[in-house]
This record gives structure tokens, C-alpha cells and sequence, in this order.
């Protein structure tokens, strides 16, 4: 088991003339995307009862996971990662107005993988794809 990679070129545009950087850089190469039933019948195999049970569990999961954010809290999976919002003004926020609660909006959840959890699916190796 691997992870597909391809090469994606570097685009200067930053610098001129002689300055300009060239290059490539390495991008991976998703095989396909997982929803949640593909992902529950991944856990699963072939059995359609876990497959249900997974699927359930997934969702589960991913709710408690948005109420507790909701709430405030940063959200640690142990050997895995962490979630945690990032937020910003609203842009229709006049910065002569006071800073109120209704003046900032939810950025992006953000998952930031543990080192351990970075060093394990590297482990798994890389191999350059041949579509691109």
C-alpha cells in the first residue's frame, strides 16, 4: 500500500526576468473520495449489518464532534488529531462600529493530524502515478 503522487509546476509570478523560480513540487494523487457509506463499507467489508452499524457510528461521531465545537471546545482524538474553528470578522464589518459577537463568523474547522498520525501514513510509502 502506497500513496499516488504527481508533479505539479511551480508558478513564479512573484519575481521577474532571471529571478523567476522554476520547478515542480510533489502533489498527492487522491485514488477517489470516500463519503460516509463508502467509508463505513471500507471499516466494514462485506458484512451489510456492520456496514449500517459503521455508517451510524460515522455520523455519531461527526455530531458530537460539530456540538462540542459549537460549545467551544477544541476536539483531541488521541494518536490522531485535533479539530478546532478558526474565526474571522464578518466582511461587512465596519471596524468604526464596536466589536460585537454578531461581527464574527465561523473561518473553517480545522483538523491538525498528531505527529504520530503524519509518521504512520508516511510510513505506507509513496509511488508516482502515471495518469495525471
Amino acid at each position: 500500500m502506497s500513496i499516488p503522487y504527481k508533479f505539479k509546476e511551480i508558478n513564479d509570478n512573484l519575481s521577474s526576468g532571471v529571478n523567476k523560480k522554476n520547478g515542480v513540487h510533489p502533489i498527492v494523487k487522491s485514488k477517489e473520495q470516500l463519503d460516509t457509506k463508502s467509508l463505513a463499507e471500507y471499516v466494514a467489508g462485506e458484512d451489510l449489518l456492520r456496514q449500517s452499524e459503521m455508517k451510524l457510528a460515522i455520523a455519531k461521531t461527526f455530531n458530537a464532534i460539530e456540538k462540542a465545537l459549537k460549545n467551544g471546545y477544541t476536539v483531541s482524538i488521541t494518536d490522531y488529531g485535533s479539530f478546532q474553528l478558526s474565526v474571522q470578522f464578518r466582511e461587512d464589518f465596519d471596524p468604526e462600529e464596536p466589536h460585537r459577537s454578531e461581527s464574527v463568523e465561523v473561518k473553517s474547522v480545522n483538523f491538525r493530524a498528531c505527529k504520530n498520525m503524519k509518521k504512520r501514513i508516511g510510513a505506507s510509502g509513496f509511488e508516482k502515478s502515471e495518469h495525471t
